[in-house]
């Protein structure tokens, strides 16, 4: 397996990965999740954008023509009341092909990220991660990432 920048031979299949996980993801939660209509078309114009935006790392992970996942991090605004002691970068868009691949595909697209981004000076990452995504977050646990804060929701009909 290797990890690398991805390019735009990439982009269809990241796309379509980020739809699977999208479908799962409304799963969970129906309203906070909702998938739009138009989604896959909006995200391969964004992921076309991010492959030459800065301050912005999109990494594959392939074996052989197979692409088996991928990460996105993008520098983030801290809040001007904390300090963190320099860049924070949000990982929004992180996907492996099959949940059972979190561990060793999502491990090694996450260390491999993790430090390109300290190497850039940054202070800390952001990892999204739905509540019922249990395979993802083992590996952000395994990883030594701790939750820092938890959105709630309701949906008011």
């Amino acid at each position: 397996m290797d990890v690398r920048k991805a390019a735009a031979s990439d982009i269809e299949a990241t796309v379509e990965m980020a739809e699977r996980n999208r479908r799962q993801y409304q799963k969970y939660q129906p309203t906070f999740w909702r998938k739009h209509p138009q989604s896959a078309a909006m995200t391969q114009i964004f992921f076309t954008r991010l492959l030459t935006e800065p301050g912005t790392f999109f990494l594959v992970a392939v074996e052989g023509s197979q692409l088996l996942g991928f990460l996105i991090a993008r520098k983030f605004p801290s809040s001007p009341v904390f300090d963190p002691g320099g860049d924070t970068y949000l990982i929004d868009d992180f996907c492996v092909i099959e949940p059972q691949y979190w561990l060793t595909i999502g491990e090694a697209l996450l260390s491999h990220a993790s430090t390109l981004i300290h190497e850039h000076g940054a202070a800390q990452i952001l990892v999204t991660c739905a509540d019922r995504d249990l395979a993802k977050t083992e590996v952000l646990r395994r990883s030594e990432l701790t939750i820092a804060s938890n959105w709630w929701t309701k949906a008011l009909s």
